[in-house]
């Protein structure tokens, strides 16, 4: 279903671009070349509740098998859709501020921790375990602050033709092979429906670019990223809450290590710019193919995106393979935010060499 609304909506463009389109040069991560659809969210949501309706129809449950298994569905929904209506606004007009977008993230991770137990009650961390058990309202601030964070997150490697969805296809995967490990049957349904929902949006999306994903698709994945995981760390005590951070590691690193490095700069924490990993790589592609290398495999956009998923996924498949051990996935993840900054310090140095300078705010052929 996703798919086919995909297709629908690149094939009736010409009908609704004038209020759906975005459009190249209006931004330093503005990297495609003509106007382009960016409510691939429409897809992905229809898709995933056209799943759900399937589901329901063929085993008579909307995801758990047994009483008790279930999850609170409806309330996932209600926490999800003001978020997801406010990306959409923000897909056709372009015009919410960043300050209300931050705002009701936190209240949609507020509102789970409410209607669908999305709690998290520890962090592995001894001292701050024990507040948040003696102090509720620190979980739900700690839980609001997970997911809004998440949200944005996705919203942030969602620069390149097929990372995000490449991404989120990866952390859906780990989620439902952990969760089949421990028996969560209803958790491995949603994230095997996620996933097929964003697949369905993402062959229209890689490698060519002709639906993007948009905030409202954004937040829609992230929101689910992070609800699952912190209901399959809730429910199996013996799963580590690092294993929640280990899951979702590139997109957390690259948006603290954005938002510090902006700092650095003088600038606002939330002020686009052009220099994240993905962003690099199209600059490093460019600049190969000006000094007259061939050109990147299925294209610049494309090829920064695959590459840039090659390391981002190793976290995420390395923490689905040890969910339980702590002390191996706190290691994982000071390794990976090291090798992260290694790698993007190297790209840099490759951008700003004299023979690979280039400007990373054009936009990249392919």
């Amino acid at each position: 279903m996703a798919a086919a609304l995909a297709w629908l909506i690149v094939r009736t463009k010409h009908w609704h671009l004038h209020l759906t389109a975005d459009h190249p040069g209006l931004g330093p991560q503005k990297h495609h070349e003509e106007a382009t659809p960016r409510i691939g969210g429409l897809a992905i949501l229809i898709g995933l509740m056209a799943g759900l309706l399937a589901l329901r129809a063929l085993t008579g449950e909307w995801l758990g098998p047994v009483p008790g298994d279930g999850i609170a569905l409806g309330g996932l929904l209600l926490a999800l859709l003001p978020l997801y209506a406010l990306g959409m606004v923000e897909d056709l007009h372009q015009s919410v501020s960043v300050r209300l977008r931050l705002g009701l993230s936190l209240g949609a991770g507020a509102l789970a921790w409410v209607v669908a137990d999305v709690r998290i009650g520890a962090l592995g961390l001894p001292g701050i375990d024990g507040w948040l058990r003696a102090v509720p309202l620190l979980g739900v601030v700690v839980t609001a602050v997970a997911v809004a964070g998440l949200v944005h997150a996705m919203n942030i490697i969602d620069g390149a033709n097929g990372l995000l969805a490449g991404v989120s296809l990866v952390v859906f995967g780990a989620l439902a092979w952990v969760a089949a490990q421990f028996g969560e049957v209803a958790l491995l349904r949603l994230a095997v429906l996620g996933a097929a929902a964003v697949a369905g949006f993402g062959v229209l999306n890689f490698p060519r670019g002709r639906l993007f994903c948009g905030d409202a698709g954004a937040y829609l994945i992230g929101f689910l990223c992070a609800a699952l995981v912190i209901l399959l760390v809730a429910r199996q005590p013996a799963i580590s809450p690092w294993f929640a951070l280990a899951l979702v590691l590139h997109p957390v690193v690259e948006t603290l290590y954005s938002a510090w490095r902006r700092f650095r700069q003088g600038m606002k924490p939330t002020e686009p710019d052009a220099r994240h990993m993905h962003s690099l790589w199209m600059a490093v592609l460019r600049a190969r193919t000006a000094r007259g290398a061939a050109p990147p495999w299925l294209g610049t956009n494309a090829g920064a995106a695959w590459r840039t998923l090659l390391l981002a996924a190793l976290p995420t498949v390395l923490a689905a393979a040890m969910p339980t051990r702590q002390g191996g996935l706190q290691l994982l993840c000071v390794a990976y935010a090291a090798l992260f900054i290694f790698v993007v310090k190297r790209l840099q140095a490759s951008v700003e060499a004299p023979e690979g300078t280039v400007d990373v705010t054009q936009p990249a052929n392919g």
